[in-house]
């Protein structure tokens, strides 16, 4: 790609320097990456000579890595750099044509490391950050054939998964039962959004819907543009066609959505915790009661963890929601709840396990793995001016795109403007402070993308605080740097991971001062409430309860007379204790219910109790006493307060770890493999570890021959073992055992092989495999799953390693089942096994199986009874 971009950039210089006409530029039609962003810097008349710089040095050394040194020709115009800018861009240059174009050639440049060997490792890591696709560090995953169900639901586009990971988390999310909770821990890049919209999707090809919660309407819209292309090719749109629902929205489509969700009409929505637990409230309950809400899965679920504890406490009370769309919804119709994330702490799935999976234990899909595409460098800095000076010259040398990060927003808006009075125009601020139609300039520019196609690529750096790029799906992202220390390891590996999102080679480079630790650990050190101060906020809401239906309705902007913080901040942490005693077990939290209209009561005052409830019930909440605990100080003083140190505990433990990579006394990934691990059975789940460079292993590991000094294989999940069988069609011919012998007994019976199969999959029993599946049988399978969840089991994966029923079909031609089916039948899990009358016991060979196993039907009759 990057010679085609070294072409590419040499035709625009050339035309250039003919024609002396930044206006007239050759189209290039066919440009990608940053020969595309060059493109667009040179036409529009706001680009900054460093811009322009930066991007052609990048085409330079990036045709340098696959050994084209030769440099071209670039004019001396007034929009473009001069010489004496050109060599303070790192470029080599010579007088060409009498002093009207130069001669240019990039000189190559990495972060500041401490030794030789340092250096020579760095400068090899450029040089594979350069190659992009071509780099053999490049991530590599082994994909696997998908599931009919995944490529109906998704398109021909997604006919393999890629990766085990992605496989196992799509079949234990289309397996899991109603009301049950997966929690999926998928490496960026292995397909995450994927895995939960292909279920989603078909579930909701008759009717229902399905609710993905997201941390901003950025990823909202992201999401939303994706979903998009799928639906328009197969023309299955919503009434609105309008998927993410955010503020950005006119209240005529906020509108149309609610009635769309409470009808099962909507199929997906994304949206914010904020607005499920308000303005989507009564929508989702109304599709709920109904049997129409399919699924409920919140993205970047470690926000739960780490943003609900203190200022976005809804993505924390959503958990009321769901129990109240478990209890209302008919049985067999209730909601499944997904929890996804690329890491996971042993903290954030406890949390999540205790909110979002009782009354059972959540399922976990664990594929964690540290990321392939990350190098990292690291510095501290005396004092601000020379940090300054280190940053200024990574964002001009360091490849795009690329994100600042910054923690305050103050600093954010600082480095804007410092780095337009540098030459680098190309720059958008995002922080909490932006709306979202700047939050959508900046990602539309950033990406070159919008739901209506591609537009001119605008910024090549974000500056931004922690929430730019959550999720959004830049894939050739390259250079993440931060000025600043962020409060924990959790935030600046997500941020890290930001980049590199296509499996190609990036670098992530921090810049810190002594001044930063403050910042970090005042962050870190966010007051939590004591149990004492907490005891006297829980007796005022409670003292003025009014009791309705066994729970107690509290107001949430009551205090103690001596502790008024103000409207919202009473609030605030009223809402954070009754988590916090939520997590600790005491109470469980729902949201208010409507009030039901009294017998005999007239409209008229019937509409007015209802237009205030509406009014006021984002100001209380209905709590229910799980123990005795709730109302006994002692008690309660110890069970929140042991929630409270487990979080203090959590958030101290995250900086001392990032903390400790700033030391570069040990690897990266040996932290960060450390840090997203979680208590399993005794032991632990662990995360593999890679490390690509790091400070300490630059200077004192060897290499692999692979060319990274730690690498972990791709992660190999099981499938999580279902809670229980639900029905089994032909249940009473079991007997004892779990398994059920169908046969044929000549060719016409044989035939009826594939009515059956689809009869027992129009029955929920999803996994069909075997050697007997042939190209008939599958393009039949293809069909059913365009209402259907069907899955091939191709190799025996599942019949050999998952609990759940499977259908099992014997080669024709066979006169004993293979050691597969051997295993299964001694493992006792349910199995339809689909075979020829006379083939033999897996354990009797010269016995039919018919002849000693009391379980089996002729295929004929099976399909009588079913």
């Amino acid at each position: 790609m990057a010679t085609d971009n070294w072409t590419g950039a040499k035709t625009l210089f050339d035309h250039l320097s003919k024609h002396r006409d930044l206006q007239q530029l050759p189209e290039l039609p066919e440009a990608k990456g940053t020969l595309r962003r060059l493109r667009d810097a040179l036409a529009n008349t706001s680009s900054g000579w460093r811009d322009i710089a930066s991007l052609t040095r990048q085409i330079l050394l990036e045709a340098q890595a696959r050994e084209n040194t030769t440099g071209f020709t670039v004019p001396l115009l007034p929009r473009l750099p001069s010489r004496e800018q050109w060599e303070e861009m790192r470029c080599q240059t010579a007088i060409r044509d009498g002093g009207a174009n130069l001669w240019v050639s990039g000189l190559p440049w990495h972060p500041p490391v401490p030794d030789a060997v340092s250096r020579q490792a760095a400068q090899e890591d450029l040089r594979q950050i350069h190659l992009g696709e071509d780099s053999p560090h490049r991530r590599k995953l082994e994909s696997y054939p998908a599931d009919p169900f995944f490529t109906t639901a998704l398109g021909e586009d997604h006919s393999h998964y890629v990766s085990s990971g992605q496989r196992q988390a799509a079949r234990a999310i289309a397996l899991a039962e109603p009301g049950s909770t997966t929690i999926v821990c998928l490496p960026t890049g292995h397909g995450k959004t994927a895995v939960a919209m292909a279920p989603a999707l078909l579930a909701s090809m008759s009717s229902g819907v399905s609710v993905v919660v997201v941390p901003t309407s950025v990823l909202a819209a992201d999401l939303e543009r994706r979903a998009f292309k799928i639906l328009e090719r197969y023309g299955h749109h919503s009434p609105t066609r309008r998927y993410a629902y955010t503020s950005g929205l006119s209240e005529e489509d906020r509108q149309q959505i609610r009635d769309d969700i409470a009808a099962g009409r909507q199929r997906l929505v994304f949206t914010s915790p904020e607005a499920l637990v308000k303005s989507l409230k009564q929508p989702l309950e109304d599709a709920a009661e109904a049997g129409l809400l399919n699924y409920f899965v919140i993205d970047e679920a470690h926000l739960v963890e780490q943003w609900g504890n203190s200022f976005r406490t809804a993505f924390q009370t959503m958990s009321s929601h769901r129990r109240i769309w478990l209890s209302k919804a008919p049985e067999g119709r209730q909601p499944i709840t997904v929890a996804m994330s690329a890491t996971l702490t042993g903290q954030q799935v406890e949390t999540l396990d205790s909110l979002f999976a009782s009354p059972q234990r959540a399922r976990i899909v664990w594929a964690s793995q540290l990321r392939h595409e990350p190098s990292y460098y690291i510095d501290v800095f005396r004092s601000e001016a020379d940090r300054e000076a280190a940053v200024l010259d990574a964002v001009s040398y360091l490849p795009k795109p690329m994100i600042l990060y910054t923690t305050k927003v103050v600093d954010a808006q600082e480095w804007a403007g410092r780095l337009r009075d540098h030459g680098l125009r190309r720059v958008a601020v995002v922080t909490g402070d932006s709306t979202d139609p700047e939050r959508r300039d900046a990602l539309e520019g950033w990406t070159g993308r919008t739901a209506e196609g591609d537009v001119e690529q605008r910024y090549d750096v974000v500056v931004g605080t922690s929430a730019f790029g959550l999720g959004v799906d830049l894939d050739d992202g390259k250079t993440i740097v931060h000025a600043c220390l962020p409060e924990t390891v959790d935030r600046y590996y997500q941020e890290v991971g930001r980049a590199g999102r296509n499996g190609s080679p990036s670098i992530a480079y921090l810049a810190t001062t002594r001044k930063d630790e403050a910042i970090a650990n005042k962050m870190s050190d966010e007051v939590v409430i004591g149990a004492p101060r907490a005891w006297q906020r829980w007796e005022a809401m409670f003292h003025g309860r009014e009791t309705i239906q066994g729970r107690h309705r509290v107001s949430l902007d009551a205090y103690p007379p001596d502790m008024n913080e103000g409207f919202q901040r009473n609030r605030q942490w009223n809402i954070r204790i009754l988590n916090l005693m939520m997590r600790s077990g005491i109470v469980a939290v729902h949201p208010p219910q409507a009030p039901v209209k009294n017998e005999g009561e007239s409209d008229i005052f019937w509409k007015a109790r209802l237009d205030l409830f509406y009014r006021t019930a984002d100001g209380y909440a209905d709590v229910e006493l799980l123990d005795s605990d709730a109302r006994n100080p002692e008690s309660f003083h110890d069970r929140f307060e042991a929630e409270r140190h487990k979080l203090l505990d959590g958030r101290a433990s995250a900086l001392r770890e990032l903390k400790a990579t700033l030391r570069g006394d040990q690897c990266i990934g040996d932290v960060l493999g450390a840090y997203y691990r979680i208590p399993h059975g005794g032991g632990y789940r662990r995360t593999g570890i890679t490390c690509r460079g790091c400070p300490h292993c630059r200077a004192t590991a060897r290499l692999l021959p692979s060319g990274f000094y730690r690498l972990a294989g791709e992660p190999q999940p099981l499938l999580p073992a279902p809670e229980s069988h639900g029905h089994l069609p032909l249940a009473p011919y079991f007997g004892d055992r779990k398994y059920l012998s169908l046969w044929w007994e000549d060719t016409n019976d044989q035939a009826l092989a594939a009515r059956l199969v689809e009869s027992l999959v129009r029955r929920r029993i999803c996994v069909v495999g075997g050697p007997g599946l042939d190209g008939r049988l599958r393009s039949q399978l293809k069909a059913t799953a365009r209402t259907r969840t069907v899955i091939t089991d191709d190799g025996g994966v599942l019949l050999s390693d998952w609990a759940g029923p499977v259908i099992w079909m014997a080669d024709p031609n066979t006169e004993a089942p293979g050691p597969q089916i051997a295993r299964r039948f001694t493992w006792d899990a349910p199995t339809y096994l689909i075979h020829p009358r006379a083939m033999h016991h897996p354990e009797r060979r010269g016995t039919p199986l018919v002849d000693v196993h009391p379980a089996n039907l002729s295929i004929r009759r099976a399909l009588e009874e079913l």
